[in-house]
């Protein structure tokens, strides 16, 4: 029976090829995903190694680390150096007009420590000395020599605790402590690289001395005979270097006994390797695991749709090898070596085509890499793929399985005819028999009932704001398509052969396709089920984020004044008082003419009491309001008799909507009409009337500006924050989060679509493959329809058009499942967030709709080429 198997895949290689395909780019799939997971794992540890230097060992405290703890640990035997990675975040740096933010780090004790490297000058040596990286050097056009003014926040005790200011501040910290600005003048000593871009997730680092980066970093005023402590600096690592004729195990015991490491509870006190250590700061994983998980969910759908395919071939296989097969009965073969050689068929093109996807799946992990390696990317990437034997195993055993699992309904087919009645062809699961019914009955419940449950879980998520809800929703989701992909075999074929009669009055051409399309209800079928899974996915996926993109913009405008507000900073004095910077020269003129920007204008802030507590007021002119916000409501609020308060600070004070409040700046008092929005912060809204009845004199010190065009957001912001990159200013407003979730819904978007594509591009393979099958069936026919006078563009066409009907069925089906299914999963996740608005992707799902018809015309032209082709004469001389 081996050597007749070979034989028949021999004759059927055509045949076979289309499903081989399917099974190649499934498992190429798999074996991306697994090698792409271990790459970016590589890459998570080796960011953060990096920053360990060539440290031997690695401190992490129970808690914060003290002075006493390094101390200890540097006494010990072996010990060559001993650091503390301390990170002062935040501090900003300036020259003249020109400012910018940068995380500060210590130079250690030990080259072996050291992540950075000097590219001009040296490291600083002495306090007041500090190291930049190149990159931010040049921004700020600042030299090896220069002097640089450092600004950070040091807590200090206020000169007059009564200021409603010190109040509103001092409250945070439990204490009469307020935060106050603190200048001094250092001296730039080195320009460093980051070779292996150790710092690149926080923008760089500049390097000072350890005294120098525990002043800036820290975050409570403590100090032993007025020298900064590590303890204030909230520090829980340190890096360990040790001398070369160190025992690393005697050593490691020694530090976890100073420092109380029990080497059992994860969250305690521990010494680690680096890459243990990296592992600690992932949070126990590589950092890859639920992107490895999430790519390969989406393998699976593909090897899901592959599975579709190679079951549909090898039951046309089966359906054409039925006289081989009787004859192989009646001479003496049992239903075990029948089965066994459609099994052993099946293991063999899995096993080949297994192979082939390995070796694409690692050649595109590969090619990846050289390019990304070669892209300047701020974080290292591994030369090459990381081939382990999982890696390797995975994919050629889950192809393997996948053809043989499809093929045992075939097989088992294949075996329970008998020799004379296996010359008729094989029905397609019919409703009235005992297989067909319980599959309908399955499906039924499966779709009732998922149905159900996703009506439930979408119900509890927006009335109850519980996330149970959303589990629901997710199971009743996947049971309900289940149920359907289930049931296809009884819904497809007639969705089909209906769609198929309207367009049977196109002409001959359509009719024979129609009729076509119903002679196979299995094969046709399966073929559209194909397709439907990848369509429904990703109509799902653009319905989702066309409406969750829709959602977070309605509620992002009831939640933010303004599209961008520039500017705002604010320090306190001595005295406590809140003192708003003004905006640097010039500054609207840059936002006004940012491409994209409809409308900008400078706004004045200065702080108030209400109700006894401290607030920042903003002031906006009506026709500012008018032009600037979005919320028309909000914009109908601010009036001379009105104040707007956010909901947030309106409870606290205790105040109602409608409420008269008192408004009081200084000497100076007025009464205001309450008026409350859910706005995110502590802002109230006033006109300039009511600001200049509380003496407002201050100049302005933000800029509100409106965006053209919401979708564009990401990009007016990025355009924005390039004009102020040498100039400490802050770029806030709702903008700043549609751009967020902007880059997170199309990121994903892109990539769960391109993920999705594979399964789409599988399915096309077997509408290909079921008209190449459809063609050789139907050999004699089409000759006897060509010998009748059917011309070779009637047939081509007649192909092209039951290409179209199952590809175009499909992919409407699809698209409508992929509707309900998205709208449903929009509401069960951002019922929470505020009122969903339910969008269509219009063009989305036209652009799908385009490429599955385009695709089903395609899938028919080497088919009608090979049936064109064909002799009338000599295709009716076949057996």
């Amino acid at each position: 029976m081996f050597r007749l198997t070979l034989a028949q895949m021999r004759r059927s290689i055509g045949r076979l090829a289309a499903a081989g395909i399917a099974v190649l780019i499934g498992t190429a799939f798999v074996a991306a995903s697994l090698l792409a997971g271990s790459a970016i794992a590589s890459i998570s540890t080796d960011s953060i190694t990096a920053s360990f230097g060539d440290a031997d060992l690695i401190i992490r405290g129970g808690g914060d680390l003290t002075d006493e703890d390094i101390a200890a640990v540097r006494a010990l035997p072996g010990i060559a150096a001993v650091d503390p990675q301390v990170q002062a975040s935040g501090i900003e740096f300036s020259v003249g007009d020109s400012a910018i933010s940068q995380t500060v780090i210590p130079v250690p004790s030990s080259h072996r420590l050291q992540s950075q490297r000097i590219t001009e000058g040296a490291f600083p040596a002495a306090d007041g000395e500090l190291s930049l990286p190149a990159d931010t050097a040049e921004r700020l056009g600042v030299d090896v020599g220069d002097t640089l003014t450092v600004r950070y926040y040091a807590w200090a005790e206020p000169t007059d605790a009564g200021t409603a200011a010190t109040t509103a501040t001092a409250a945070a910290t439990g204490d009469d402590l307020i935060t106050v600005p603190r200048e001094e003048q250092v001296t730039l000593v080195g320009l460093t690289n980051d070779p292996n871009s150790a710092w690149a997730s926080v923008g760089g680092a500049a390097e000072a001395t350890l005294h120098d980066t525990l002043v800036w970093a820290t975050s409570t005023e403590q100090a032993v005979d007025g020298a900064p402590v590590l303890s204030a600096s909230g520090t829980r690592w340190a890096m360990v270097a040790l001398r070369d004729d160190a025992d690393a195990g005697a050593v490691r015991g020694s530090i976890e006994s100073v420092i109380g490491a029990d080497g059992q509870d994860d969250s305690a006190a521990g010494v680690y390797t680096r890459q243990e250590a990296a592992e600690k700061s992932l949070g126990g994983s590589d950092g890859a695991g639920p992107v490895t998980a999430v790519v390969l969910s989406f393998a699976a759908i593909a090897l899901l749709v592959a599975g579709l395919v190679i079951a549909n071939t090898f039951q046309v296989l089966v359906a054409q090898r039925t006289r081989t097969l009787a004859l192989l009965r009646c001479v003496g073969a049992v239903r075990g070596q029948i089965r066994g050689s459609v099994l052993l068929e099946a293991a063999i093109l899995g096993l080949v085509s297994s192979v082939a996807g390995l070796v694409v799946g690692t050649g595109l992990v590969q090619i990846t890499l050289w390019v990304l390696g070669r892209a300047n990317l701020p974080f290292p990437v591994p030369q090459s793929a990381d081939i382990t034997a999982v890696s390797v195993l995975v994919p050629l055993l889950v192809g393997v399985l996948v053809t043989v699992i499809a093929a045992l309904t075939p097989a088992r087919v294949a075996t329970r005819v008998a020799p004379i009645a296996a010359l008729r062809p094989v029905d397609a699961p019919a409703a009235r028999s005992r297989a067909g019914r319980v599959r309908l009955v399955f499906s039924l419940l499966l779709i009732i009932g998922g149905v159900g449950l996703l009506a439930a879980g979408v119900t509890i998520v927006s009335k109850l704001g519980n996330l149970g809800g959303l589990g629901l929703s997710l199971l009743g989701g996947a049971a309900s398509f289940i149920g359907l992909l289930v049931s296809a075999t009884f819904w497809m074929p007639r969705l089909v052969s209906a769609v198929g009669s309207l367009t049977g009055r196109l002409g001959m051409p359509a009719r024979l396709a129609a009729a076509n399309t119903g002679r196979n209800p299995a094969r046709t079928a399966a073929t559209s089920t194909a397709l439907l899974i990848g369509v429904t996915l990703v109509a799902m996926m653009s319905t989702g984020a066309v409406s969750a993109r829709t959602t977070l913009d309605h509620e992002l405008d009831s939640r933010y004044p303004v599209d961008i507000a520039v500017g705002g900073d604010a320090t306190i004095d001595t005295a406590g008082n809140v003192e708003y910077a003004p905006l640097p020269a010039g500054a609207l003129e840059k936002v006004a003419d940012t491409p994209g920007v409809a409308a900008a204008r400078t706004v004045v802030s200065e702080d108030i009491t209400v109700g006894g507590s401290a607030i920042q007021t903003m002031v906006v002119s009506t026709d500012a309001a008018d032009e600037l916000l979005r919320n028309t409501d909000l914009a109908a609020g601010i009036t001379d008799d009105t104040i707007v308060l956010p909901l947030s600070f309106a409870r606290s004070v205790g105040v109602d909507d409608g409420d008269a409040v008192t408004l009081t700046r200084g000497d100076e008092s007025v009464d205001r009409t309450v008026r409350i929005e859910s706005l995110d912060g502590w802002e109230a809204l006033i006109t300039p009337g009511t600001a200049d009845v509380l003496g407002f004199d201050a100049e302005p010190s933000q800029i509100w500006a409106t965006v053209s065009s919401v979708d564009d957001s990401g990009t007016v912001l990025q355009e924005i924050q390039n004009r102020f990159l040498t100039t400490a200013v802050p770029v806030n407003g709702a903008a700043v989060e549609r751009a967020n979730y902007q880059r997170a819904i199309d990121t994903v978007l892109a990539v769960v679509i391109g993920l999705l594509g594979v399964a789409v591009v599988i399915a096309l393979v077997g509408v290909t493959n079921t008209l190449s099958l459809s063609v050789i069936e139907r050999r004699r026919e089409s000759a006897t329809l060509r010998a009748l006078g059917l011309t070779r563009r009637q047939l081509r066409a007649s192909l092209a058009i039951e290409g179209v009907l199952i590809a175009g069925v499909g992919a409407v089906a699809g698209i409508l499942l992929g509707l309900l299914y998205g709208w449903a999963g929009v509401a069960s996740v951002l019922s929470m967030v505020g009122t969903v608005s339910l969008s269509v992707p219009w063009s989305d799902l036209g652009l799908v709709l385009f490429i599955a018809l385009a695709a089903g015309v395609l899938a028919s032209v080497i088919p009608a080429r090979s049936a064109a082709r064909t002799p009338p004469v000599a295709a009716l001389a076949e057996a």
